[in-house]
C-alpha cells in the first residue's frame, strides 16, 4: 500500500521542542491563552498546525528553532503544510478508528499489536495517527467490513473530545454526616465491663469507627 502524504500536526510535545521548553511550559501557553484552541482534536488528544504554532514567534517574546523545525518536518513520511483547519484529510486515532469497524476498542488495539493493521501515518506527541483513506485501504485488503454509518461519523467532522480533568461534580450536595458522640472515659472502679461493651456496641452499630487508647 502507498504511504499517503500527511499534513504537519504538532501536540504539546512537538511545540516545546520546537521552542525549547518544558512540555508543561506548552501546556500553560494554553491556559493562559498564548496558544489559541487546537486546530483540531483526535482521540481526545489537541493538536496545531504548522501556521498556527510558527505564530507563536510573532509578537518576538519567543523563538522556535530552525533547527528542531527542520528535524520535525523530516520525521513526517510525505509531510505538507496546512493553513486552514477546514482543509485537513479525514485523520483518526485508536478511538475512532473502531467507529470504521463497529468494534470495541480493544479489538482494534489487538490488531496492531498482532500486526494485522495499517502502520501509523505519523506519530504525534506519543500518539498513532492514521488517515481515515489509510484504514480504509488496508480494511479493503485484508477483506475487513466496515461499517458506512461510523465512517460518516467521521467525515462529518465527529471526534473524540478531551475529556475535562478533576473529578465530574455531582449533581445532589453530599448529605451532612452525623455529628460525633461524646468521648466518655471508663475508669475502674466506677465502670463495668458491660459498661464499655454497651458503648462500644452502640458505636459500630451507628457505623462510627473506634480507637481504644488505654491511659493508667
Amino acid at each position: 500500500m502507498a504511504k499517503n502524504r500527511f499534513p504537519y500536526l504538532l501536540g504539546h510535545a512537538e511545540i516545546a521542542s520546537l521552542y525549547g521548553v518544558e512540555r508543561q511550559t506548552s501546556q500553560l501557553w494554553k491556559t493562559r491563552g498564548v496558544l489559541g484552541e487546537p486546530d483540531v482534536v483526535i482521540s481526545g488528544n489537541p493538536y496545531w498546525l504548522l501556521p498556527t504554532v510558527l505564530g507563536l514567534s510573532e509578537d518576538g517574546t519567543r523563538e522556535y528553532m530552525p533547527e528542531r523545525l527542520k528535524e520535525y518536518k523530516a520525521g513526517i513520511d510525505g509531510g505538507y503544510e496546512v493553513d486552514d483547519a477546514a482543509e485537513l484529510p479525514d485523520i483518526v486515532g485508536l478511538k475512532e478508528i473502531p467507529w470504521v469497524f463497529g468494534k470495541k476498542y480493544m479489538d482494534v488495539y489487538q490488531w496492531r499489536v498482532r500486526r494485522s493493521f495499517a502502520s501509523e501515518d505519523a506519530m504525534v506527541s506519543g500518539s498513532p495517527l492514521w488517515l481515515l483513506d489509510t484504514v480504509l485501504e488496508d480494511a479493503g485488503q485484508r477483506g475487513r467490513a466496515t461499517v458506512q454509518e461510523g465512517i460518516d461519523r467521521i467525515r462529518a467532522g465527529e471526534r473524540e473530545q478531551i475529556k475535562p480533568r478533576g473529578r465530574k461534580p455531582s449533581a445532589e450536595p453530599k448529605p451532612t454526616p452525623p455529628p460525633l458522640p461524646e468521648a466518655r472515659t471508663f475508669t475502674p472502679g466506677e465502670h463495668t465491663v458491660e459498661d464499655v461493651a454497651a458503648f462500644a456496641a452502640d458505636l459500630l452499630n451507628s457505623g462510627f469507627s473506634m480507637t481504644v487508647r488505654p491511659k493508667r
